[in-house]
């Protein structure tokens, strides 16, 4: 896989810049479903939802195979979500300030709340526009109710048109680049679905010239990931993610002194909670150094990321063959410990681009051949078992 021209490398940073700008939160993704919908109608390709609202792209006229590669994308960010309305209810009501209950999902610390400015949306796919306010108070989850989150009071100067299920998120302004560095209010994990769908396109190039026409690759965009992979658990369940599929996961994670920015995209072999499967994560790695064997500036590290959980785990549990590949991320879930608030996430953009040729070599079938570690193993016994004798 050649590096990509400028003009592909701003197309993808175009891209990068529109979709992590959408505000979206658990369960109120709507605006960047809407988003991946168009992109994917202009190119003409075949999108499968199931009953949760995954959405699973396909090329039309690749033949459906019972093992496909899928690069899957989680579509949500912790945010809140409204489950009641205090005061007036319609723009140009009443003076004063108004207040919203909001259930607050996803992994931010408590400290980082009070008096953190929020912006309001109106649930569904239509962009229309915010309104500002605070949190003016938080509690926690409740203990007796299971599955619960901890919960917000939102103020507001005037008041909003706001009804149960409508959502908020912080207010950090748009996505802009200064010195090579994406900072956004949604890196985790719109960069990651950007770079899936940016490598997806770089494969229809590729079946252009009649080179990968048949690899059955899928692009899965899933929901809810923030509060436990419900949407991925539910994609397994509905069947839109075949037993077969080999999934690797599209993710962000804290960067470290052990995984720095700059230092290019992570094949990640582990998180918080399990390491991955072992010829899957082999493939990826393999298609790694086949990129940097056409260019040895191309830049990848092989970690294990600790930093959190990803779908990997969830999808290792049902029996699926699941990897990682995973950009350095700054400011976690909008956390900036320096300062202690919030802030928007930041990547490297080379990182960035080089995730994207990697995934569009591993999906060009970079990785695939030669031997698997099994055989290469079966290999070595069969001419040196001798030593046993």
């Amino acid at each position: 896989m050649k590096p990509f021209s400028a003009a592909a490398r701003a197309r993808h940073q175009k891209d990068l810049l529109e979709v992590t700008a959408i505000p979206t939160a658990t369960g109120c993704e709507d605006r960047v479903v809407a988003w991946v919908e168009r992109w994917a109608r202009r190119r003409d390709l075949t999108i499968d939802l199931d009953v949760w609202g995954n959405l699973m792209l396909r090329r039309t006229g690749v033949r459906r195979t019972p093992n496909p590669l899928v690069l899957a994308a989680h579509l949500d960010h912790p945010a809140f979500v409204v489950t009641a309305v205090d005061g007036p209810a319609e723009e140009g009501g009443a003076a004063g300030r108004c207040t919203v209950e909001a259930e607050f999902r996803g992994g931010v610390g408590d400290a980082y709340f009070e008096g953190a400015k929020v912006r309001l949306w109106r649930a569904g796919p239509r962009n229309t526009a915010g309104v500002p306010g605070r949190v003016a108070a938080l509690r926690p989850a409740d203990p007796a109710v299971p599955g619960s989150f901890k919960t917000a009071t939102l103020a507001f100067a005037r008041p909003p048109k706001a009804s149960p299920g409508d959502f908020a998120t912080w207010d950090l302004g748009g996505s802009v680049v200064r010195g090579g560095t994406l900072h956004a209010p949604v890196c985790d994990n719109l960069a990651g679905l950007a770079a899936g769908l940016a490598a997806f396109g770089a494969l229809l190039k590729q079946d252009g010239a009649g080179n990968v026409r048949g690899r059955d690759v899928r692009l899965l965009c899933t929901r809810a990931e923030e509060v436990g992979f419900v949407g991925a658990v539910g994609a397994v369940k509905s069947g839109l993610l075949p037993a077969g599929a080999r999934v690797v996961v599209l993710e962000n994670s804290k960067a470290s002194d052990h995984a720095p920015q700059g230092a290019g995209p992570v094949v990640r072999v582990g998180d918080a909670t399990s390491t991955f499967d072992p010829e899957l994560t082999a493939a990826v790695a393999r298609a790694a150094r086949s990129v940097s064997s056409v260019d040895p500036d191309f830049r990848w590290q092989r970690k294990l990321m600790t930093g959190g959980t990803c779908e990997a785990s969830a999808y290792a549990v049902f029996g699926l063959a699941a990897t990682c590949v995973c950009l350095p991320l700054g400011n976690y879930h909008n956390m900036d410990l320096a300062k202690g608030r919030v802030a928007r996430e930041f990547i490297a953009l080379d990182d960035l681009h080089g995730m994207v040729r990697l995934l569009a070599a591993l999906a060009g079938g970079a990785g695939a051949d030669g031997p698997s570690l099994a055989e290469r193993l079966e290999g070595i016994f069969a001419q040196r078992s001798r030593v046993l004798a």
